[in-house]
């Protein structure tokens, strides 16, 4: 457990604890709980709103600001009436739960608008600031992104690497004429995929493009046409390469079909997680730090593959409710080689959803408990786009046992979520006598070293004022799940 965790809580403390383009202000549409059944932390009076009105709201405005220097570029926008529909007509009763830990029926309408209004806010910032490096060099595609902003289809879209590296664009603060294209072209790709109507084309330096599950590299001119009667039919791509070759592909439901590029290995039952090697990692400098604290592998050998389809057995096994949970906001895998003494690696970067990177080949388990703990941080990183989960009134710094560090409080509720989630799925093991040993050894070795974690990170967590409603709405009722178990 001490390598793993530690490796595990070490990319908590690489990820900055404020979000320039991120700032989200609340709608004016409350989500209303079906019935009076909530968890005492929804029902609190405070700062957030009366207790008789619990305070949560979509993320259906965002406003978008450069690092803080430089101050805000843009108004907040407004999604669409329907983005606001959607999540005023959920009436479940406490729909943070979802993010807590995995519910029995989940609703896609809460998740899709919060991906929606995140993906519109960077795509709006990004045409703020580079409409006009954007067009010099391309043809349709500003308004290509620009009117996918204003009428955006409610989906989970925008939770994608495409609209991370536009994102880390707009936070880098200065003039980068090439990588607003690069990211912009990602984001036009992204959405055309996901059916968005029009025609546009783009002159790049040579680089690689991944297009689902294909890399291809070399890529430097572009053309797209989406038709708007039949997207999944009528969607065609032309990509020409360095070499003065070109590849034409059109869509052919949720694929592109066309020869040429490289395949790459997915794992996942209900939809593709793509394992990425280093030819599908971006080489250039776009990403900044980012990127450069991974180290993927070559190529993904048989037993890497294998190693992430006996990790999603586990959960398959034991927690059948965290593999949609999983596969929900996880795109791609990308794969980093072991280190020495055969220790697990992990990694996620908030401002690039939808990615993770793992260390492989390890045994199902370890991958297993990777995959959830990488999961909750996807999780957690999406509900800070509806708004603060701590009110920045508790300045202490809290020690997080699994590094060895001190941390803000949001951070600590960070790795609280995550472990307190790896701790639902050691029980299921350890109570699942079918497991094989090994299985039943690694929770009986490394789950009191888990429980002591979650303790430390439980006390100043508990009861502690400066957690929001959206805050206490995460911690509660997980915590009130792990009490559960004791009994």
């Amino acid at each position: 457990m001490d390598t793993q965790s530690a490796s595990k809580e070490a990319e908590s403390a690489r990820v900055p604890a404020g979000n320039e383009c991120r700032g989200v202000a609340q709608a004016s549409a409350a989500i209303v709980h079906g019935d009076d059944h909530r968890a005492p932390a929804t029902m609190a009076a405070g700062r957030d709103g009366d207790d008789s009105v619990p305070a949560f709201a979509c993320a259906c405005t965002y406003a978008c600001t450069s690092a803080p220097a430089l101050g805000r570029i843009g108004d907040p926008v407004d999604v669409t009436a329907a983005c606001r529909d959607l999540v005023r007509r959920c009436a479940m009763s406490n729909w943070v739960h979802q993010f807590s830990f995995p519910c029995a029926e989940p609703s896609e309408s809460v998740f899709e608008p919060i991906v929606t209004s995140y993906g519109v806010a960077v795509a709006n910032c990004l045409l703020e600031r580079h409409a006009d490096d954007i067009a010099r060099a391309s043809d349709g595609l500003v308004e290509f992104i620009r009117r996918w902003t204003v009428a955006p289809p409610v989906s989970t879209t925008a939770w994608d690497i495409a609209f991370g590296r536009a994102h880390l664009i707009i936070q880098k603060g200065r003039h980068d004429a090439a990588g607003a294209l690069d990211a912009a072209v990602r984001v036009g790709l992204r959405l055309a995929a996901g059916g968005q109507s029009g025609r546009w084309s783009a002159q790049l330096a040579p680089t690689s493009i991944q297009l689902d599950d294909r890399v291809v590299d070399a890529v430097e001119q572009i053309e797209v046409h989406v038709d708007e009667v039949s997207w999944d039919a009528g969607t065609r791509l032309c990509l020409r390469l360095a070499d003065g070759s070109a590849l034409l592909w059109r869509r052919d439901g949720n694929q592109w079909a066309g020869a040429g590029g490289s395949r790459l290995a997915s794992v996942g039952s209900t939809r593709p997680i793509y394992l990425l090697p280093r030819q599908a990692w971006p080489a250039d400098e776009n990403g900044g730090d980012v990127f450069r604290t991974c180290q993927p592998v070559d190529h993904i050998s048989p037993s890497m593959a294998q190693s992430f389809e006996d990790g999603l057995s586990v959960l398959q096994k034991n927690v059948p409710d965290y593999l949609p949970w999983v596969e929900r906001v996880l795109n791609g895998i990308v794969v980093c080689p072991v280190e020495a003494q055969r220790r697990l690696v992990s990694g996620s970067w908030e401002d690039v959803p939808g990615f993770v990177c793992i260390s492989s080949p390890h045994g199902g388990i370890d991958i297993a408990e990777t995959l959830v703990h990488a999961c909750a941080h996807q999780y957690f990183y999406m509900l800070q786009r509806v708004g603060a989960v701590d009110d920045a009134s508790d300045r202490t710094l809290y020690w997080s046992p699994p590094i060895g560090k001190k941390h803000p409080l949001s951070r600590i509720l960070m790795a609280y979520h995550a472990l307190a989630n790896v701790q639902l799925l050691y029980d299921a093991v350890r109570r699942n006598t079918a497991n094989p040993p090994q299985d039943l050894r690694y929770v009986a070795n490394n789950e009191p070293g888990l429980q002591a974690a979650i303790r430390a990170l439980d006390t100043p967590l508990r009861d502690n004022p400066a957690l929001t409603t959206l805050g206490r709405a995460l911690y509660a009722p997980l915590a009130a799940r792990l009490a559960a178990l004791s009994h």
